[in-house]
Formats: structure tokens, sequence, C-alpha cells
């Protein structure tokens, strides 16, 4: 692929990025969460429960960053601390019924802005561009 067709893509994946966040953005109920709050309760959703120090290497930050992300999403009763029963000293972290509901409220209104951008293309496109995407997904997952 020549420069100027890299250039072009490059461009044109940011400009589209951009426009994705800006569509997707969460309303509603999630208005006054940060994208890291979201993003970690979309991280619980995926395990039963998990340590601080998984919150902290999920996200690549201090524990006492990850603290205090947990504290505030426990604040507003999405989130719920409790000893591990096999060992005491460890503490996790789970999602309440609450942060769940609120959790899966958000998805269905991000799955359905998704469809609504596809919608725009042919069925097609949609196939091509599920291809391009799994072999993209594929590549960068093997790059180490």
């Amino acid at each position: 692929m020549s420069t100027m067709n890299t250039d072009e893509l490059v461009e044109v994946m940011f400009t589209l990025l951009r426009l994705m966040k800006h569509k997707m953005s969460f309303t509603s109920d999630l208005t006054h969460l940060s994208i890291l709050q979201i993003q970690a309760l979309m991280c619980l959703s995926h395990s039963n429960a998990v340590t601080m120090s998984d919150i902290a290497a999920h996200f690549r930050i201090e524990l006492p960053s990850a603290t205090s992300l947990i504290n505030k999403l426990c604040d507003q009763k999405l989130v719920r601390r409790y000893e591990d029963p096999q060992d005491r000293r460890l503490v996790k972290v789970a999602l309440t019924a609450e942060g769940k509901a609120l959790l899966e409220k958000a998805m269905s209104q991000r799955r359905n802005k998704v469809k609504k951008m596809l919608s725009y293309l042919s069925a097609k496109e949609r196939a091509e561009l599920l291809s391009i995407l799994n072999t993209l997904n594929t590549k960068m997952q093997n790059i180490s």
C-alpha cells in the first residue's frame, strides 16, 4: 500500500473513531460516571469478583488509584467490597445488582447506536467490514 493510501486511511480511521466516540457516548444514567469508572464496571462484569491488585493491573494504574476508583463506585452503590472467604486478607470487589442493571442498560444503548451506524452499510459492506476487523483483531492479538 502506498504511503498516500496509508496516510489517508489513518486520517479516515481517526475521524471515524472521533465520530464514534461522540455518537456512542453514554447518556442518561451514566453521565455522572467517568470513562474509567464505566470501564471498571465493564471489567467487573466479566468476572464474579476481582481484587484491587487485579483492577490496578488491568488498567495499568497504581493500587491507590485503583482504590480511589472503586471507592467512588462503592459510594454510588454500583460496586461492593467483601472479604475473600478463603483468605480474609484479600478484599474482593464485585458489581452490585444496581451496578449490573445500570451497565446492562448502558450496553444496550451502545449496541443500538452501533446497529444504527452499521445500518448505513449494505449487507455486503458489513460482511467485508467484519472480515477486515476480524483479520486486524487476530493480527494485533498475535503481536507481542
